[in-house]
Order: structure tokens, then C-alpha cells, then sequence
């Protein structure tokens, strides 16, 4: 991955976090919500964006309102990046905390049983 992109990625995931923490009014997008990585591609058409969700409860609901307001957050991006092109941007749930924690939860059963 070149230097730009890298660049840039990281521009569009501090952009990202800033318009979902600060901009979007939306009741229904609430609680620790992180963007963990940006991939965008060479052309800056595509950008996928992970976000990771910490209340289990409603992380669904949360990740679909999110989803709903890509375009918004495509707006604001144009608006505070500096971009010839902005990419049109794909959420993915970034689930890795909840693998880590089941790995965690595993290695301590394991840990438990033979003591």
C-alpha cells in the first residue's frame, strides 16, 4: 500500500470518528462506538470503513443507523478532508474485541480447569 493511501486512510478514519462522535443527531447511534480501520482504495472510489461497537445490546440497531447515514457522513468527509475525489464509503462491523474476549474466556477455562 502506497504512502498516500496510507495518508489518506488515515485523514478519512479521524474524519469518520469526528462526524459520527460529533455531527450525526441521531438518538439511536449512542455508546462507544470506534472506527478500528479505513481501506481505501488506489483510485479513491471505494473506502471500506470498520467500526466496532461496544454495547452488545444494541449493536445491531447501532451498526444499521450507521449504515443508513453513509451518505450523511460522505457529505461531511467532502467537507473536511481534502480530497479530489471522496469514496463512496461501505461499514463493515468490526467484531474482533467480542473474538478477543471469547479467546480470553476460552484460555481461562482451560487455565481453571487444570488448577
Amino acid at each position: 500500500m502506497s504512502e498516500r493511501i496510507l495518508r489518506v486512510n488515515s485523514e478519512i478514519q479521524k474524519a469518520i470518528s469526528n462526524i459520527i462522535m460529533y455531527k450525526i443527531k441521531n438518538p439511536l447511534i449512542k455508546g462507544l462506538i470506534s472506527v478500528t480501520k479505513v481501506d481505501t482504495t488506489n483510485d479513491l472510489d471505494q473506502c471500506k470503513v470498520y467500526v466496532s461497537i461496544y454495547e452488545k445490546e444494541s449493536r445491531n440497531e447501532v451498526f444499521a443507523q450507521i449504515q443508513h447515514s453513509a451518505g450523511f457522513i460522505r457529505r461531511e468527509l467532502a467537507q473536511e478532508v481534502d480530497l479530489r475525489k471522496v469514496p463512496f464509503l461501505t461499514f463493515y462491523l468490526d467484531e474482533t474485541i467480542d473474538y478477543s474476549q471469547k479467546i480470553e474466556d476460552t484460555i481461562n477455562r482451560i487455565n481453571n480447569s487444570n488448577n
